[in-house]
């Protein structure tokens, strides 16, 4: 942290901190300036209560006339600070009232306590505790600029000047008072430099932070958008050079090691069109706040997903799906959770061997939760990869058994969208004996048990 003993804080942060110390000291006179006035209340009924023989109190009359006055003055502090706290939330502060209001209210606090001091002391010097109070509590609760704090310090020891030779006679002794006040406000001082500094420096670093998330947010914002413009014009030459491939492909002339050529090609489109998909689905996700969902009957849903798959994307690896014998509703929306499915389907398939199963399994329990479990008897995540699995081009991604690769995007997607449907999704994995991903969401409708 650093102290600012005699120096101001650094130009870029002046205003603002200023701005904010100022409103947060107004409502401390607010808080302070209640308590104070409770204190008075309360001294007097106790007095009045107890019927204490106030008469034979030494500087009674002046303790009274101090009490009745500060009675009569702290109510303006505390209306004046509320209404000034108002103008500030209102957009339009008044600073240079408000610091002076502040300023005064610190003095009024400095005074009363070294009052207390002289009212209950036959010589203040020899216990200054109220005056070193009042001192304390200034400088703790308010936030003062330099400046500021010299001006409190020597007009505290003006007063202390002037009201001394009421109570104390004889040069030395003036002398030696004077003294123990300047040891009095050099603490302050202190206290009150250490004070701002602890604030100021928080604040400034909280200020850093807010502008450095203001800027990772506007680089986000900003990338979102490249991503989606970049994604969406990469598609229009992609889709022309596939249909020139497939227009070459029904060419009957075209010899056996070209007919090769142009499976590589529209391979390749396939492939860069599914890598475009996926930063399209990227950015979108970041952008879109909420989902267009429905209610839809998970064991139908899931089964036609199934299907699909069996009939046309898994080669030689068999997919086993396992439901519920009664209907399971929840709120979805169709199209992206059928993303979600397919990319752990796919992953399931890209790292199993041919023959092997992919079972995927609906459960649900009694408290109306539902959980989807897409597993696989592959090659497994190594657990030092687990961590990372869900990060956005994660270190994990990792080329599928028959030479699939992977740009690191799918199971970012995947958790993006499970939870933006309020759900979660978790991985368990043994290396060499399988993976299994489970979505967890809740249903809306449900009595069930499970079926093959």
């Amino acid at each position: 942290m650093r102290v600012y003993f005699f120096t101001r804080i650094n130009t870029g942060y002046r205003d603002i901190f200023r701005s904010y110390s100022t409103l947060q000291n107004l409502k401390t006179v607010k808080i302070i300036g209640i308590i104070y006035f409770l204190l008075n209340v309360t001294l007097r009924l106790v007095i009045l209560a107890y019927d204490i023989p106030i008469q034979h109190i030494k500087h009674y009359d002046e303790f009274n006339e101090a009490n009745i006055f500060s009675s009569i003055i702290i109510p303006f502090f505390v209306l004046l600070s509320v209404l000034l706290v108002n103008q500030f939330e209102r957009g339009k502060p008044k600073l240079l009232l408000s610091q002076l209001l502040v300023l005064i209210f610190g003095l009024f606090v400095l005074f009363s306590g070294m009052r207390a001091t002289f009212f209950t002391m036959h010589n203040p010097r020899n216990s200054m505790l109220m005056y070193l109070v009042g001192v304390v509590v200034t400088a703790t609760f308010f936030t003062f600029e330099f400046f500021e704090t010299i001006i409190l310090a020597v007009a505290a020891e003006i007063c202390f000047n002037l009201l001394l030779p009421y109570y104390q006679e004889g040069t030395s002794e003036i002398i030696m008072n004077n003294l123990g006040s300047i040891v009095i406000l050099v603490v302050f001082y202190c206290i009150s430099r250490f004070a701002f500094s602890y604030r100021a420096d928080n604040y400034m670093k909280l200020k850093a932070i807010e502008e450095k998330n203001l800027e990772i947010e506007t680089a986000s914002r900003l990338k979102n958008e490249i991503l989606g413009i970049v994604a969406h014009d990469l598609r229009n030459p992609l889709t022309a050079i596939r249909v020139l491939a497939c227009m070459m492909e029904e060419d009957r002339t075209i010899n056996e090691d070209n007919q090769e050529n142009v499976q590589m090609i529209k391979a390749s489109c396939d492939k860069a069109n599914a890598i475009i998909n996926d930063l399209i689905e990227t950015a979108h996700n970041d952008k879109d706040n909420v989902f267009e969902i429905e209610e839809v009957e998970l064991n139908q849903y899931l089964l036609r997903i199934v299907d699909e798959w069996a009939k046309n994307k898994t080669g030689h690896t068999n997919i086993l799906y396992y439901g519920t014998n009664k209907p399971i509703y929840t709120h979805i929306n169709a199209e992206k959770m059928q993303r979600v499915m397919d990319n752990l389907i796919s992953n399931a398939v890209k790292f199993s061997r041919d023959n092997e199963h992919v079972e995927i399994r609906l459960r649900v329990d009694d408290f109306g939760q539902i959980f989807i479990d897409i597993k696989d008897s592959g090659m497994g995540i190594p657990e030092s990869m687990l961590p990372y699995i869900f990060d956005r081009f994660s270190r994990a991604s990792r080329r599928g058994l028959r030479g699939e690769e992977s740009v690191g995007l799918g199971l970012s997607i995947v958790k993006q969208i499970v939870e933006k449907h309020g759900g979660s999704i978790e991985v368990s994995s043994t290396e060499k004996k399988g993976t299994t991903f489970t979505i967890h969401m809740t249903a809306v409708r449900h009595n069930s048990t499970e079926t093959r």
